[in-house]
């Protein structure tokens, strides 16, 4: 079973698959992910996850010991599941680069990149949430600084992977890119969501000013 909303062009959700105590666990970690996101956690009330999740407060307690434990482990989930996404987008580009040469376009590289990695509104006002909280909270900084790591260390290969693909090499260090390519879609995404955009408005965004990053690729054999 699929939590399902559709906003934009795409169909946004939050997986609830498994059965018995796993389908239960993640019907609510799903409701927390819009709960959470619209009202964020000082807000959020235990009852208006249940009420969203359509469970009483003792499906709720039996599986999760507070609300701030509830928000960890759906920061875990967020990250993982961006991980996976983030490793089948790398399987198809080097599959797709094997199969045929692939256009020296550093902009293409950055736009297809920025598609894998572009949040619907609810994912932008959730990872907001989650980094208010964390400068206030240091177990939500140990498990944002994670996550953030984690996420670096995956661009950093993909772009690694795309570079070689397309013939092109970095200007600079690879985390230092990866860095910049991440804080280019976080600032992206937030500034699309602050203008009312859509998903497909925030893609178009964060796709337009991460395509202004090819100017820091330049050709293998040193032309620009």
């Amino acid at each position: 079973m699929e939590q399902q909303r559709r906003e934009g062009s795409r169909t946004s959700y939050v997986s609830v698959d498994g059965t018995g105590r796993e389908a239960t666990r993640n019907r609510v970690l799903g409701a927390a992910y819009e709960v959470f996101a619209e009202v964020g956690i000082d807000a959020a009330t235990v009852e208006a996850i249940c009420a969203q999740a359509h469970f009483s407060r003792g499906a709720f307690y039996s599986n999760f010991a507070s609300k701030d434990d509830l928000f960890l482990e759906l920061i875990e989930k967020v990250t993982n599941d961006r991980m996976r996404r983030a490793a089948g987008f790398a399987h198809a580009f080097g599959d797709a680069s094997a199969a045929a040469p692939m256009p020296a376009d550093p902009a293409d590289v950055v736009r297809a990149i920025a598609d894998m990695a572009t949040e619907d509104r609810t994912g932008v006002l959730l990872m907001a949430e989650v980094r208010i909280r964390a400068m206030r909270d240091p177990a939500i900084a140990e498990a944002y600084r994670t996550f953030k790591e984690r996420t670096l260390a995956q661009i950093a290969d993909i772009l690694g992977l795309a570079l070689r693909a397309y013939g092109l090499s970095p200007r600079i260090a690879s985390a230092t890119l990866a860095r910049i390519v991440l804080e280019t879609w976080e600032t992206a995404s937030i500034d699309a969501v602050i203008a009312g955009e859509d998903t497909a408005g925030i893609s178009a965004l964060v796709a337009a000013r991460t395509a202004e990053i090819g100017l820091l690729f330049a050709d293998e054999d040193g032309g620009g």
